[in-house]
């Protein structure tokens, strides 16, 4: 056999075996970090040194194009970069850069590394120096580091460590699966906020705009805790309970093409009451029990002024970018008025499912007024036809 294709298949059973060994989980709670990073209105500072640094520069494109995250690499300013090597030293390079961004509590700092750094050994000091610097402002720490993952590994608030298989080829597996782990999380419906051109202009040609119809989360889908008249979300996990006619109601939206996407205000996050963790286990177990085909979620509180609470459409807006949905003949189903005027602001037809809460009502009223969501999967279906106003099912 040719020695050329021994080696060939030796590194690639050797990338198989770290896919393999990668873990899940802690590239899930990567994904939730950077969400909740952008989410906080936070930055991203990816740190690497040599063939990391050229992942890291890669890597701030994909974050700012695919994720919306506001991403920079101190290694792309090489006259800067250079400079305080020359003046300050090596080891505090990207340390300063971070002291001049004016690094904060809500910024995230990514480490791409082979060795993550080990002042004892003299191994990437400039990444320790710069990761004690993040401690003091209580910044969080990202690592996808090899071997042992060094200092990155032990501050890290998420480490995602690259298996060794071969000790021999330790350096190529490390940086290849750095790629691969980055491509991930901008594809990872948490983080991904837009297609990348080719697969937009594939999937413009394979389909046209389609309807689709969102739904609120709470009252909707899973039972609302009701206090003084109005709704309020389950406090967490065990308090999360799907209505009965939901799944069904779904179903029978699905078996008629409608795709189905959660849009859902959860402010508990901003309040401190409820980690995005949580949330996210809370939406993992409804997507297990519902035919949902994705998940949007607002973080933030009224004071933060974002543009994807509701009633504001941010979360449609996004649903459509991601998704190439035709707005004007989608339907909006939700149990309070921020989600009326929300559908009518996006320009969708609204359905309200009408329980009585004690607050005011949508600025207009909606095409249709049930007392349930299998009401509101029956308008829907009708109504995909035509065009009815103001109807009430009560």
């Amino acid at each position: 056999m040719n020695p050329r294709s021994t080696f060939a298949e030796q590194f690639l059973a050797e990338a198989k075996a770290v896919i393999d060994r990668l873990d899940r989980s802690s590239i899930e709670e990567a994904a939730s970090l950077l969400a909740q990073t952008r989410a906080a209105g936070g930055r991203l500072f990816i740190l690497g040194v040599g063939g990391s640094a050229a992942n890291a520069s890669h890597a701030v494109n994909d974050f700012r194009k695919l994720a919306g995250i506001e991403a920079y690499a101190p290694t792309d300013n090489v006259s800067e970069l250079t400079a305080r090597t020359n003046d300050e030293g090596w080891p505090t390079v990207f340390e300063s850069w971070l002291r001049t961004s004016r690094l904060r509590s809500n910024d995230l700092v990514m480490v791409f590394s082979v060795g993550g750094g080990h002042l004892e050994k003299n191994i990437s000091p400039n990444l320790v120096s710069a990761l004690e610097y993040a401690a003091t402002v209580n910044a969080k720490i990202l690592g996808v580091v090899g071997r042992d993952g060094g200092y990155t590994a032990e501050v890290a608030d998420t480490c995602i460590l690259i298996p060794t298989v071969n000790a021999a080829h330790i350096t190529p597996h490390t940086e290849a699966f750095q790629s691969v782990v980055w491509h991930l999380l901008v594809s990872h419906p948490l983080v991904k906020q837009q297609a990348a051109k080719w697969e937009s202009t594939e999937a413009a040609r394979d389909r046209a705009a389609r309807p689709a119809v969102f739904l609120d989360r709470d009252g909707v889908l899973n039972r609302a805790m009701v206090q003084d008249g109005k709704p309020l979300p389950p406090p967490g996990l065990h308090d999360l309970e799907v209505l009965p006619d939901a799944a069904p109601a779904l179903a029978e939206l699905k078996s008629h093409g409608f795709p189905l996407y959660v849009i859902t205000n959860q402010p508990d996050v901003a309040r401190g009451s409820l980690t995005s963790a949580e949330l996210d286990a809370m939406h993992q177990k409804l997507a297990s029990l519902l035919p949902v085909d994705d998940i949007f979620v607002c973080y933030h509180d009224d004071a933060d002024h974002c543009a994807c609470r509701k009633p504001k459409p941010g979360l449609i807006y996004e649903a459509q970018r991601k998704h190439d949905i035709d707005l004007a003949r989608s339907f909006v189903v939700g149990d309070r008025w921020r989600d009326i005027d929300a559908g009518h602001a996006a320009g969708c037809k609204t359905i309200l499912i009408d329980y009585g809460y004690r607050e005011r009502k949508p600025s207009q009223p909606p095409e249709a007024t049930v007392r349930s969501l299998r009401e509101a999967a029956q308008w829907i279906i009708r109504s995909s036809s035509k065009e009815p106003k103001n109807e009430v099912c009560l």
